[in-house]
């Protein structure tokens, strides 16, 4: 990921007023763009639509196509009208879909079409959820507008709060549209919420202008972080041994994952657990042993278990049936769900496994499983592993992404491309150490609490977090470095005056009359149109 960042950045620039023809860097920037995200949506539809089957050559070979095809239509729009082009990004979206549908066709064939169109559900929820990541690109563009606005008055503070909240909204946003496939909840929503709130947040402290605002971000992230762990703390505390009394085992070693596993294991006392919503299959395709796939056939011949539904996308139930199932769902906090695979053995074999999810609450009570206490000890193990999972994430992505944002600013001041950037408007290479030092001091907390988690997580479970990260960054990908590229090149694309008036259109709704910021013409004059007669 920082390899292609970095070898993008080092395509040269050219002034805009120079024309089309001559900005051939940024027609190379938008076809690295343009590619990559195309090999997003295409990682969406393998992942979210059964049937769909994609190879990795398919996958270059729609990279490729969309890198050239896209920016070469951007050129002849460009040719025919302005450059640069009016809120470009959301002016020939329509034109970048398009050709993606075409060059999907020619690449996947029409069996991959005919299997999206027998799965009508899943290709609207696929849709959905692009849509949703999109929305939620725009709305932190929007809020780095705003901060660089209300930088230097009173309003600071405030504003900064407000990133909480978007953080909030955009993570039911993202999750809704993903609700029935838990598995890849925790990947989805934190490597694109989480990692759009850390990039802004590290901007936002680089243009803090006192130490005070740069206090308080950290004051408030910092104390959510606190809050999770503690949280999460309590929840892990006991429940290592009351699993192992709900198992028969007394063992010293306080190991979780032996003993859930001991449990799954024994299908009599397995038999005797809640499960009317735990699905023993996954939505992710896993390698398991031969011995291993044997027992999730056993597990799934047993009464009791929960189905996988989809929610209904049709046009005559959208509104209701759509809406109330997941709002349903989404009752209980998404991060308290309960999901997590059974581990693998050694010799493998291709299988799939779905999550398990936590039992649900009705009217009644927990479907008579309270007289004994140890009925519902399989779903909260399974909530403890899936809550551990975001939370191991998060504090990873939260460690990560500052220190990779400051470095490419102490790289990127040194490009002649810097001064194209309009995050980078008054930083040069004397003063860039000082203004990236908060950036790096925030990291350095960010990673003090990933390190107390995982010492936690040892400490109450004997559960090693690296290698619950290391699974799920290792099963996942081709998601996780897909969602890494597109962000990091859209959200430094947001900042180039050559694709420049998106932050004007996020901003006008919000009243705000600006100079040139972050790449918009904020007077909405175009002056570069009118010199062009």
């Amino acid at each position: 990921m920082a390899l292609i960042v970095i070898l993008q950045e080092c395509v040269p620039l050219q002034d805009p007023s120079d024309g089309w023809s001559a900005n051939y860097g940024f027609w190379i920037r938008a076809g690295v763009l343009g590619g990559v995200v195309a090999v997003g949506m295409a990682a969406f539809a393998l992942y979210m639509i059964p049937g769909v089957v994609l190879s990795n050559r398919q996958l270059v070979l729609l990279c490729i196509g969309q890198g050239v095809c896209y920016p070469f239509a951007a050129l002849l729009v460009a040719a025919l009208w302005v450059f640069p082009i009016p809120f470009m990004i959301l002016t020939i979206i329509s034109v970048y879909v398009m050709v993606f549908a075409l060059l999907f066709l020619l690449v996947a064939g029409k069996e991959a079409f005919s299997e999206m169109a027998k799965h009508p559900d899943e290709l609207i929820l696929t849709v959905g959820f692009s849509g949703s990541q999109s929305v939620m690109a725009f709305v932190y563009a929007g809020y780095a507008v705003l901060f660089a606005h209300v930088a230097g008055t009173h309003f600071e503070v405030p504003v900064i709060l407000l990133l909480s909240i978007i953080k909030i909204i955009m993570k039911n946003l993202v999750s809704r549209t993903i609700v029935h496939m838990k598995d890849m909840v925790p990947e989805a929503v934190i490597f694109t919420v989480d990692f759009f709130n850390s990039m802004y947040l590290a901007t936002s402290m680089q243009n803090a202008s006192s130490i005070s605002t740069v206090l308080t971000m950290m004051t408030i992230d910092i104390t959510q972080t606190i809050f999770e762990l503690r949280s999460l703390y309590y929840r892990t505390n006991t429940i290592v041994s009351r699993l192992h009394q709900a198992c028969g085992t007394l063992t010293s070693c306080g190991c979780l994952l032996p003993a859930v596993e001991s449990l799954c294991r024994d299908t009599s006392k397995f038999a005797l657990q809640a499960r009317e919503n735990v699905i023993i299959s996954s939505c992710l395709p896993h390698k398991l042993s031969a011995e291993t796939q044997t027992l999730l056939e056993t597990l799934k011949s047993l009464p009791g278990n929960g189905v996988r539904t989809v929610p209904r996308m049709s046009t005559a139930d959208f509104r209701g049936s759509i809406r109330s199932k997941i709002e349903k769902a989404s009752a209980k906090s998404i991060w308290s769900r309960s999901t997590r695979k059974i581990e693998p053995g050694n010799d493998v074999t291709r299988t799939s496994v779905k999550p398990i999810h936590e039992v649900t609450k009705d009217g009644k009570g927990w479907l008579n499983v309270a007289s004994t206490p140890h009925k519902r000890i399989l779903n909260e193990t399974l909530e403890v592993l899936f809550t551990t999972e975001c939370v191991v994430l998060t504090e990873y992505l939260e460690s990560i992404i500052p220190v990779l944002y400051a470095n490419f600013v102490l790289l990127f001041v040194h490009l002649p491309s810097a001064r194209y950037h309009k995050d980078l408007v008054g930083i040069t290479p004397d003063n860039v150490g000082s203004t990236v030092s908060n950036i790096f001091i925030y990291a350095a907390l960010e990673f003090a609490s990933f390190i107390f988690l995982i010492f936690m997580m040892m400490r109450n479970c004997r559960l090693k977090a690296l290698y619950h990260l290391a699974f799920v960054l290792e099963t996942q990908m081709l998601l996780v470095q897909v969602k890494l590229i597109t962000w990091v090149l859209m959200s430094l694309s947001f900042r180039v005056e050559h694709f420049g008036t998106l932050a004007y259109f996020l901003s006008c709704g919000l009243l705000l009359t600006l100079p040139s910021l972050a790449g918009a013409d904020f007077t909405f004059g175009f002056a570069w149109m009118s010199h062009r007669g």
